[in-house]
């Protein structure tokens, strides 16, 4: 899916009629040394491979029908490879790999695509030390002031076109598991009238199964410098001199009851503020 989003974002083909035509064959590619090895195994290895690749062309398909109302910016770079020498510490780089630059009215922003049989929790994103850490490297390597990180998630699950009745007509039942890019299209595909469906389309449209989820996460510049000194202190551990940091994760944070003052230290804040109003210090208790 990667390679498909890769082919789709890029800035040559940006507002063209060619960019989903490159993401399906970037997809198809992408998949060919699989699709090789999997006919020579065993028969129930080709047939979830070919329920595999038809998920991934479906959830294509959606991607395509959705992404042009909400792609509000444009690419600027996609997956781009960086190599940032670590402060203070000669010698040492930081590396990784950024699935996309976008800009918008507001400036840069990084794109970090996943696909997810689950929709978790998105609190726990706002200390993401990754993406964060992408952002302070993008800073450091092309001198871009990143404004913060879209998370493009894509759900391994293909919204149904709406069922037809028995008198010719759409259902309007609002437990079906469509989308409103879909119901839209067998609507025009169809040749129906789209005033008798103005209220089921206007429902989904306020009551989105999320098919695709984008979270937006802001930084400030300070959570940037923070988090050089994050990178900093992993580095030097590997090294071999252990130091005391936050590791912040979708495991570790959801329901955490300390987010509040890990997210205010995360962005330079005082924490001493909130646990003091918040919550009640303990006397040492001996640990049997």
């Amino acid at each position: 899916m990667h390679k498909a989003l890769e082919a789709y974002y890029q800035p040559a083909t940006w507002g063209t009629v060619d960019k989903e035509g490159n993401a399906v064959q970037a997809f198809l590619e992408s998949i060919k040394d699989v699709q090789s090895k999997v006919r020579i195994g065993a028969l129930e290895f080709e047939t979830r491979f070919e329920e595999l690749k038809a998920l991934g062309l479906g959830m294509l398909d959606h991607y395509f029908l959705w992404a042009p109302e909400h792609d509000t910016f444009k690419p600027i770079l996609v997956e781009i490879e960086f190599e940032v020498p670590i402060p203070g510490l000669e010698g040492v780089v930081y590396q990784g790999r950024i699935d996309l630059v976008v800009e918008d009215d507001y400036g840069y922003w990084l794109v970090d695509h996943k696909t997810t049989a689950q929709l978790a929790q998105t609190e726990w994103l706002a200390l993401d030390d990754q993406c964060s850490s992408y952002a302070w490297a993008i800073r450091e390597q092309l001198g871009l002031e990143v404004r913060g990180v879209i998370y493009n998630e894509l759900y391994k699950k293909v919204p149904k076109p709406p069922r037809v009745l028995s008198y010719g007509g759409l259902s309007v039942a609002k437990n079906q598991d469509t989308s409103f890019e879909v119901y839209l299209q067998t609507i025009r595909k169809g040749g129906y009238k789209v005033k008798p469906y103005l209220p089921m389309l206007q429902y989904l449209k306020d009551n989105p199964k999320q098919f695709v989820r984008r979270t937006k996460v802001s930084y400030n510049k300070k959570t940037l410098d923070i988090v050089e000194q994050r990178i900093k202190l992993e580095a030097v551990e590997m090294l071999g001199n252990p130091a005391i940091y936050p590791t912040p994760s979708r495991f570790n944070c959801n329901g955490c009851m300390f987010f509040g003052p890990c997210l205010a230290l995360h962005e330079g804040q005082d924490p001493e503020t909130i646990l003091n109003e918040l919550y009640e210090r303990r006397s040492s208790v001996p640990v049997s």
